[in-house]
């Protein structure tokens, strides 16, 4: 319409020459690439932007400005540019800075929106309509021609493909349409599927955050305790392969187990939370003492470690001695002070063969050696201890081997009455013999026993044992049997029960049975409140079994805890027994008194470890009825204990029950 209202004449009646016919040419095609650019923001969804609003406006400007120029020039080629034309330019270059200063300029659409506008009806219709601009307007040039001015054959010639182009236009624009729908819905599918495949991806993407997170989170619960946060048994592990791996020859680290002393009674007494708020400070205490490149740890329980690298011997001593020393500061806990100490095992790591398995076995010896010294000390390991561990699980195992195949025996020493050398009663005495060893030292195996626990089932299998031995020398002879018993088994609470199920088992009195009990093991039931042993105790006196007291003298001795204690028979230990030849007046007195100390509570006395006349005569004199000792027998198996009760003693009557002796009730 341009070119047929404005450009055409505009280039025929100016009469330009040259380069300028080009350049006005020039001028409708950029205005053509302009109202091209503006009609598509006008039908888009940027349309709706205040910024391409004023754009629009400056084209908007520009485009008429350039029309009224054209369209003046094409009837008056001398004219000159108006003031309404510049007017209109100059507006559109504001618009257009206007535009480019709104902060609207900057905005985009987001990831997924869809800022595209559907290809309606109308807009079909608006671009049909458009196609045929051209066609209308070179009609309406031929109907405004000068009669005469065109000839009727061209005009026909001129209509008809004018209305051809037209038509087909029509038609191209509907079928663009077409095509241009279906493209939009494969558009809108894939701008569906590209938001679900965002979704999707930004999901997967916080999946990987959340499990990277949960991983470092299950590692660092893997390797640290949860209560303390300090490193854990695995961590340490880490930390001492690590730098073991890059140990040379002059490269010395140090191991320190550490124990806490008493941590059970605070548990025991103000409870486990209690406990574990001891532990935390306990934490933060070290933490306080050792240097960020050292590994505490946390071991479980009480139980803490600290791996110093590169520290010399003197060093490592002493922050040992600086920790035993702050564990000795009370802690407030619940309200109250608590007072605690450690037990401190060390081992200096100097051997590049040692692996961080042997530091904390070593280490744990240590320990181990502290606890047993006294506790609140810092032990350094030594190999002997090594050496002495592996000598106690060989023990251990040979033990455990020997209840299992039934390599025990149990060995029989009689009690004889002093006055006329019966024997009035036989101790039991485990002995286990190996074949290739030979007898091993009740002095050895007996504390593995209790401290493994093993010391149960012995006892268990040495009073069965015993009890079926007796039977026939109690219905003989009438003597006792007495059987020493360990704390450990007495803390057990179905002793009682296993006491008086054995004895009905092998038809065995009650009244035949004398329990050995040590006198330290009495007197410390006694004073931490341990009812249910001497419950046990009194349940089993209340059926006839009597309760010796083992090694008396050796440790309270006191006359009252003899009124408190259940206790039938003393057995005055044997270094209490008189010496042979110049024994002086004060042991004498010692002895006297020990004896008349049982005298008064009406207990009879066993003296042990009585091994010459001499002794025999004393204890005699001073008033002792019974003794035991290698002077009147060595301790021995069945048969030979048949043999010496046959020698010694004379048989019951076969119609008679066995009749009272001075160890009996």
């Amino acid at each position: 319409m341009d070119w047929v209202f404005l450009f055409h004449p505009y280039l025929h009646h100016t009469g330009l020459t040259g380069l300028a016919p080009a350049l006005a040419l020039a001028y409708p095609l950029f205005d053509l690439a302009l109202f091209a650019c503006a009609m598509k923001v006008l039908f888009s969804v940027s349309a709706r932007s205040p910024a391409n609003r004023l754009v629009l406006l400056a084209i908007g400007a520009m485009l008429a400005g350039n029309t009224l120029f054209f369209a003046n020039a094409a009837g008056a080629p001398d004219r000159s540019v108006e003031v309404l034309d510049n007017g209109l330019w100059l507006a559109s270059y504001l618009l257009l800075g206007v535009a480019g200063l709104h902060p609207a300029l900057l905005w985009t659409a987001r990831p997924g929106d869809n800022r595209r506008t559907p290809l309606t009806a109308r807009r079909t219709m608006a671009f049909a309509v458009a196609t045929l601009i051209g066609p209308a307007c070179l009609l309406g040039m031929i109907a405004t021609t000068e009669p005469g001015g065109w000839d009727r054959t061209e005009w026909h010639h001129l209509a008809v493909p004018a209305t051809l182009s037209g038509a087909l236009s029509v038609l191209l624009v509907l079928r663009l349409s077409l095509v241009a729908r279906v493209a939009q819905r494969r558009t809108l599918e894939l701008d569906r599927r590209t938001v679900e495949l965002d979704r999707q991806a930004g999901d997967l993407a916080e999946a990987l955050r959340e499990r990277q997170a949960l991983e470092q989170q299950l590692r660092h619960h893997a390797l640290h305790d949860p209560l303390t946060g300090l490193a854990n048994r695995g961590l340490l592990a880490e930390r001492m392969e690590w730098a073991f791996s890059r140990r040379d020859g002059g490269t010395r680290h140090a191991l320190l187990l550490l124990d806490l002393d008493g941590f059970k009674d605070v548990n025991d007494t103000l409870g486990h939370g209690s406990g574990d708020e001891l532990l935390l400070d306990v934490a933060l205490r070290l933490r306080e003492l050792v240097s960020p490149a050292d590994t505490l740890a946390r071991l479980g329980g009480d139980e803490f470690a600290l791996f110093l690298e590169d520290v010399e011997p003197v060093q490592a001593v002493d922050l040992a001695e600086q920790i035993r020393g702050a564990m000795k500061v009370p802690l407030l806990i619940g309200g109250r002070d608590v007072y605690l100490s450690a037990s401190i095992g060390l081992v200096q790591i100097t051997d590049p063969r040692v692996t961080p398995q042997d530091a904390l076995r070593d280490a744990d010896l240590a320990l181990y050696a502290a606890k047993r010294g006294g506790r609140d000390r810092v032990t350094p390991f030594r190999p002997e201890m090594r050496a002495a561990r592996e000598a106690f699980t060989w023990l251990a195992d040979g033990l455990r081997h020997a209840l299992a195949i039934d390599q025990l025996a149990v060995h029989y020493q009689p009690v004889v009455e002093l006055s006329s050398g019966r024997a009035v009663a036989v101790e039991a005495l485990l002995r286990w013999t190996l074949p290739a060893r030979g007898p091993i030292s009740p002095a050895e195996f007996i504390p593995v026993a209790e401290e493994t626990g093993l010391i149960i089932p012995l006892g268990a299998w040495v009073l069965r044992r015993a009890c079926a031995d007796a039977r026939r020398w109690y219905d003989r002879y009438g003597i006792s049997l007495t059987v020493n018993v360990s704390g450990r088994q007495l803390a057990e609470p179905d002793f009682a029960d296993l006491v008086l199920r054995t004895l009905t088992e092998v038809g065995l009195p009650p009244e035949a049975l004398i329990l050995e009990i040590t006198e330290t093991v009495l007197i410390g039931s006694a004073d931490e409140g341990a009812g249910r042993s001497l419950a046990a105790l009194e349940r089993l006196r209340e059926h006839g079994v009597r309760i010796a007291i083992d090694d008396f003298g050796t440790g309270y001795s006191s006359l009252s805890y003899l009124a408190q204690l259940p206790v039938d028979i003393l057995k005055i230990d044997r270094s209490f027994v008189p010496a042979t030849g110049a024994a002086s007046s004060d042991d004498h007195a010692f002895t006297r008194a020990v004896l008349q100390l049982g005298a008064s509570r009406r207990l009879p006395a066993i003296a042990e470890g009585v091994e010459t006349e001499e002794q025999a005569r004393l204890l005699r004199e001073m008033g002792c009825p019974l003794a035991q000792g290698f002077l009147f027998a060595r301790p021995g198996p069945v048969d030979v204990v048949d043999a010496t009760l046959a020698a010694s003693n004379t048989e019951l009557p076969s119609d008679d029950s066995p009749v009272g002796t001075g160890v009996r009730r």
